[in-house]
């Protein structure tokens, strides 16, 4: 591939200093390999409309693998000097990306505008490659349509196997019904046979529970008699005991009272000398406390003299 780098030594008008600068800064990066630097310059010089940075912009692009990038870059050139490198590498962009109708197109009109050796070689391996491309998509299909039919064969034999075990099972089952019918039949013969033996045993069976149910709720009922009959003359014991016990209370109580009463009475007032009356007197008078000390008159109304209660 043919990459076209300029170097611009004479500054022009609308450029300036600063496009000079980051126009070497550009091809300095390129050169070094540092491709996203350098589109990243070359995008700044590309805004005046200058076909040979947007060159150079394009070539950038397809150094960082960016394709289609470059293939929008290079379709914007005009100029008759770059017009044929521009549809070179335009070529190469497509075979990149395996759009080869594309490619060959691309390097008929370069091959238009000049006779060149790369060119007719690139042409013609992508023309080989297209073809080998055609072939292979044409023994894909022919594969997918014999692998169809080999489908379609199977599928054709799975069925009618399918259909053929389908009947054999049905005609089996067939049989297999009848048999059970007939074995149920008989069964079911039998079976009722038995359930009226059954029947009548059980209506005989029906009527003793019966009988013993009757005995039995008689039983229940006499028993039933006899417990109230026991119950109401449980109660009526516990109200005679309740009662008596209420009497045994009543005299308890009675006898304590007269115990009390003969103990009050028995007790008589203790009398006091004149020396315990002298010392209580000192020692309430020591207290501060006057005190006048009667006698106590009892139930029986004042003892003899010598008996003082206080």
């Amino acid at each position: 591939m043919r990459y076209l780098i300029l170097f611009v030594l004479i500054l022009n008008l609308n450029g300036g200093v600063f496009d000079y600068f980051t126009q070497k800064d550009a091809i300095n990066s390129y050169k070094k390999g540092n491709y996203k630097e350098a589109i990243e310059k070359y995008k700044e010089l590309a805004k005046s409309g200058d076909d040979r940075a947007r060159y150079d912009l394009a070539n950038a692009y397809y150094k960082a693998g960016e394709y289609k990038k470059a293939i929008d870059e290079y379709k914007k050139i005009d100029t008759k000097e770059l017009k044929f490198n521009s549809l070179y590498n335009l070529g190469n962009s497509y075979a990149k990306i395996k759009e080869y109708k594309k490619a060959i197109k691309s390097y008929e009109e370069a091959l238009k505008i000049k006779d060149d050796k790369d060119a007719k070689a690139n042409l013609e391996l992508i023309k080989k490659l297209l073809e080998k491309k055609k072939k292979e998509q044409n023994k894909k299909k022919q594969n997918k349509k014999q692998n169809n039919k080999q489908k379609n064969q199977k599928n054709k034999q799975q069925n009618s196997n399918q259909n053929q075990q389908q009947k054999q099972n049905n005609k089996q089952q067939n049989s297999t019904k009848n048999q059970k019918n007939k074995s149920q039949k008989e069964t079911q013969k039998n079976q009722n046979k038995n359930n009226n033996k059954n029947s009548e045993n059980n209506n005989t069976k029906q009527k003793d529970k019966n009988k013993q149910k009757e005995q039995k709720q008689q039983q229940k009922k006499e028993q039933n008699n006899t417990n109230e009959k026991n119950s109401s003359q449980k109660e009526r014991k516990k109200e005679q005991n309740s009662a008596l016990q209420k009497q045994k209370q009543k005299q308890n109580k009675n006898k304590k009272d007269k115990k009390k009463e003969a103990k009050a009475k028995s007790i008589k007032s203790v009398p006091i000398s004149d020396m315990e009356e002298r010392k209580w007197r000192r020692a309430l008078e020591k207290k501060g406390i006057n005190s006048l000390m009667l006698e106590l008159p009892s139930k029986k109304g004042v003892d003899s003299e010598n008996n003082k209660p206080w």
